[in-house]
């Protein structure tokens, strides 16, 4: 105990921090031995919009949402809004409104699914780590980068989950949007950015799911939900992209024998409907 405590001390000495940044310093997980702290003069105005390149650029490059989303960041923090000295994130789960403080290479402490993360400066992005200690160990380093271009996310939030429907019409537009040959019949469709659909077996709108709330029957899968709005009917697909083709797989609930019986669940799985879409042009 007393030679922890005489450790710190050093530390603190050595690193000239106050004493709530011993703690949070003291306690973060697998820092880089050059992490130092950034002066304010690099970085003059850290206001404005962060997005989550491990959430944002993964899901666009890999053409995928489900498998991103498991990460413990994306539930509290999607997206970053910093004023002043004030911070709010948006997750998939919640919101947290924190203090900034704009002395010190940790800007604020996340605390939330996945325990303990801080938000440190490093040049021109924020980086978010993990403190020790932490239940369920997470070595990752997630990054942020300033993102005007997503300032739209937070315009008229929703009441629950605050940019869950900003976040479908992003997915929608960026992911899906565009016009397609279908293998089937060679008719083409077009997916609109709008969520509209067109020349696609009845359906008129369509709405990829976004992963938002903790109810997820779908075993991972990536979704997306095909509408007809005259007559109040839908269908689900899972939706993957191979090569310049978007592959729809519907899907069907889950049966299991159940002392003898089969019994329907509230789960899905993949049927053998299939349905191959040639991207034309996005």
């Amino acid at each position: 105990m007393m030679r922890n405590t005489i450790s710190i001390l050093i530390i603190c000495l050595l690193l000239g921090c106050n004493s709530r940044k011993e703690k949070k310093t003291s306690e973060l997980a697998n820092t880089e031995s050059n992490e130092v702290v950034e002066s304010n003069d690099l970085e003059p105005n850290l206001d404005g919009i962060w997005g989550l390149n491990n959430y944002f650029d993964k899901i666009l490059s890999d053409k995928e949402i489900a498998k991103h989303r498991v990460q413990a960041p994306s539930w509290f923090a999607i997206l970053l809004e910093i004023k002043n000295d004030s911070i709010t994130s948006y997750g998939s789960i919640i919101e947290l409104e924190e203090k900034l403080n704009h002395n010190s290479d940790t800007l604020t402490v996340f605390e939330s699914f996945g325990g303990k993360y801080a938000l440190i400066k490093k040049s021109d992005k924020l980086h978010l780590k993990q403190y020790r200690n932490q239940d369920i160990i997470d070595s990752i380093t997630y990054i942020f980068s300033k993102r005007n271009d997503l300032k739209i996310l937070l315009e008229n939030q929703d009441r629950v989950h605050k940019i869950n429907s900003n976040i479908t019409t992003y997915f929608n537009e960026n992911l899906i949007s565009g016009n397609y040959q279908n293998l089937n019949n060679n008719e083409i469709v077009t997916f609109e950015k709008n969520g509209n659909l067109k020349n696609f077996n009845g359906f008129d709108k369509y709405e990829v799911r976004n992963y938002f709330g903790t109810l997820h029957p779908h075993k991972n899968l990536d979704v997306i939900t095909l509408t007809n709005s005259k007559q109040n009917t839908y269908k689900q697909f899972n939706w993957k992209f191979k090569d310049n083709k978007l592959v729809l797989t519907e899907f069907i609930h889950e049966t299991i024998d159940y002392k003898g019986k089969k019994e329907i669940t509230d789960g899905f799985v993949l049927g053998k409907n299939r349905i191959e879409l040639k991207l034309k042009n996005h």
